[in-house]
């Protein structure tokens, strides 16, 4: 006598269905921004019905959020003494810029496709500060640390979208260690307690 097996399909742990959306949405952020993706298209990347999306998050705005919460951390060159430091942070954005991010997630590239966005421009702003620009400051103490912080993020992002997101055949022609130390020099001086 044969018996029947229940062929109903696994039922996914929401947290497992979570982390998969979490990591769908960081690689499509990244490829189109926040006002051009819906809650269909990001659902169907992570294989998803999207009412999961809303159950899980609630919203697409917060799905954008928590993909947010984590996407600017300081990075080595940005730690170690100050005396230097410009320069450090100069040779790290004048290297090699066309490494594809293994998991799929660039944080320049996340931020520039969305900040123009009325909703999502607050969030990445609200982050990058938290994440990045706060830590910095408390790395750099002194006076005026937040204001030398967000001075730095400024020209960093300036370089970085005109280097990486617009192209420039001024910058990738010149020879880069000549770049670096001019770079090295603005960041420096955005970094000293004058």
């Amino acid at each position: 006598m044969s018996t029947s097996v229940d062929k109903k399909a696994r039922r996914v742990p929401a947290a497992e269905t979570r982390e998969r959306l979490l990591a769908a949405a960081r690689t499509m952020f990244c490829q189109a921004g926040f006002d051009q993706l819906g809650v269909r298209e990001l659902a169907a990347s992570a294989k998803v019905d999207p009412a999961i999306v809303i159950r899980l998050f609630g919203s697409k705005e917060a799905l954008f959020s928590a993909v947010a919460e984590g996407a600017f951390s300081l990075e080595e060159p940005f730690d170690g003494p100050l005396d230097g430091l410009g320069l450090r942070i100069a040779h790290f954005l004048t290297g090699k810029s066309d490494a594809e991010p293994t998991d799929g997630f660039d944080g320049f590239r996340f931020l520039l496709h969305s900040a123009a966005s009325p909703i999502a421009g607050p969030i990445l702003s609200k982050a990058l500060h938290a994440g990045f620009i706060a830590p910095l400051a408390k790395h750099l103490g002194g006076r005026d640390a937040s204001t030398r912080a967000a001075l730095l993020t400024g020209c960093v992002l300036g370089f970085v979208t005109l280097r990486v997101g617009l192209g420039s055949p001024e910058l990738d022609g010149a020879p880069a260690g000549r770049v670096a130390a001019r770079l090295g020099a603005v960041l420096q001086a955005c970094l000293d307690v004058r």
